[in-house]
């Protein structure tokens, strides 16, 4: 092999030689590359896992998640809390609107003030579930605590009752001639579906026309079932509380009141109710138009007789 050839093999052996040194040194550099993004990737992972693990969990959010039910607030939480037996003032109010000439009508104003009074001075209005479980259960109540109730279902205590109510937060009972719904002067039904709906209680009341207590005992059951069947059927809702206003029940009325299916009836004796009555006999307080705001705030603070 002359000088010349040699020369060239030896020029081809270099250029290999650096042409593969290239060739390994360029995959050795996209290697490396690859392998840090997917550890970057990895690392990018693992910390938006420790992220999401390290995030509190909200209590309700957890509950909602669980599909478990979230434990309604006491309407009692906060407050002083009894079972004595110290006696529950029970209003008993009719007509709230600014027709004179009847005692049953109530001006709005005197209303509004009589209840500005009950929230200004700390009072709280029972349900009459809430009363029947301190009379008869032991259940504990607000010590100041007092209930509202409405006799005869007139169109008023829809729109100048419902709306002072709903403002303060206050609970009430509305007693019910069912004879008297739909016609003038008097709730509808759509009413009453409406103040059933939004937590007042909605319950029977015998007037005294009917005489109840002079009846048979068998009249009295069958008249006592006709109306409570009649009001659970506008509310679609149990009915267990009745009341005769100014009527004195007798024991057949007691009687009759307890197997057509009422928990608690009351009557109009301007006293307190307390544990010592008969159940189906609970005294309640007249408001009318000559009840004035002393006279109201005097009946709040009776004392048992």
């Amino acid at each position: 092999m002359n000088k010349k050839n040699i020369f060239l093999w030896i020029i081809c052996l270099i250029l290999t030689i650096a042409i593969v040194f290239v060739v390994f040194i360029g995959e050795s550099m996209r290697k490396s590359t690859t392998s840090d993004s997917s550890q970057t990737k990895k690392n990018e992972q693992a910390t938006n896992s420790t992220k999401e693990t390290s995030t509190p969990v909200k209590t309700d959010d957890a509950n909602k998640a669980n599909n478990a039910p979230v434990a309604p607030k006491n309407r009692f939480d906060g407050l002083k809390l009894t079972n004595a037996d110290n006696g529950i003032p029970v209003l008993c109010y009719h007509e709230i609107n600014n027709n004179k000439g009847s005692d049953l009508s109530l001006d709005t104003t005197t209303f509004a003030a009589e209840m500005k009074y009950l929230k200004d001075n700390g009072y709280f209005t029972l349900t009459m579930d809430e009363l029947y479980s301190y009379m008869k259960e032991g259940k504990e109540i607000p010590e100041k605590s007092v209930v509202l109730t409405f006799d005869n279902g007139y169109s008023s205590t829809y729109t100048n009752v419902f709306p002072v109510l709903k403002d303060l937060n206050f609970k009430a009972t509305i007693f019910v001639l069912s004879d008297s719904i739909n016609t003038d002067n008097y709730l509808s039904t759509a009413q009453i579906k409406e103040l059933s709906n939004n937590g007042l209680d909605v319950a029977v009341h015998i007037g005294d026309n009917s005489n109840i207590s002079k009846l048979s005992l068998d009249k009295q059951l069958s008249t006592l079932k006709q109306s409570k069947q009649s009001l659970e059927g506008i509310i679609n809702k149990g009915i267990n509380f009745v009341s005769y206003g100014y009527s004195n029940p007798t024991e057949n009325t007691k009687k009759a009141t307890e197997q057509a299916g009422f928990k608690m009836a009351f009557n109009i004796q301007n006293s307190l109710a307390d544990k010592k009555d008969n159940i189906f006999n609970l005294d309640r307080f007249y408001i009318g138009s000559k009840t004035t705001l002393n006279d109201f705030t005097n009946i709040l603070n009776s004392k048992k007789k």
